[in-house]
């Protein structure tokens, strides 16, 4: 087997976990474990059962392949899902806070989106008196590494 190959394969059964999927399985596991039985037991009675049965009764085979593809499914949708979660919380707090005329100047092509959330949940949390879009601004320039093949008019 080459070298290629090999890397080929590694990458295929690789999968980067978010530190937010961590954080938020850590938190469910912490705080709402109440609520991850509930979802269970009604998961369980609307047909998880069935589900199980066939299985155990070998009546449905599973694969390995078939466990490796549920679980990464399962953490990609669950990442997915934080993702979506922290950009809605992000763009509501900015809209409640009347940042969004100066958010929509920011040129993505120069800052990433990951630097531009960031700077608005620090703007956003910041309970100073300072104006949120001032905060705002200043997070940018903190955050923000330009790099060096990029040319600015």
């Amino acid at each position: 087997m080459d070298h290629n190959t090999m890397n080929e394969e590694n990458e295929s059964t690789q999968f980067v976990v978010s530190y937010e999927l961590v954080a938020l399985l850590r938190w469910l596991i912490e705080n709402d474990l109440d609520k991850l039985k509930k979802m269970i037991v009604k998961s369980y009675s609307a047909g998880l059962k069935e589900d199980i049965r066939r299985i155990q009764n070998k009546q449905e085979e599973i694969t390995v392949e078939d466990i490796h593809f549920t679980i990464l499914e399962f953490l990609s949708m669950m990442d997915t899902l934080i993702s979506e979660t922290i950009q809605e919380k992000v763009t509501q707090t900015a809209l409640e806070k009347n940042l969004m005329p100066a958010i929509e100047h920011i040129d993505s092509a120069i800052c990433d989106d990951a630097t531009v959330r960031s700077s608005i949940e620090k703007a956003t949390a910041s309970n100073t008196a300072e104006n949120p879009r001032t905060v705002l601004y200043k997070e940018l320039l903190k955050r923000w590494r330009p790099n060096k093949k990029m040319v600015i008019n």
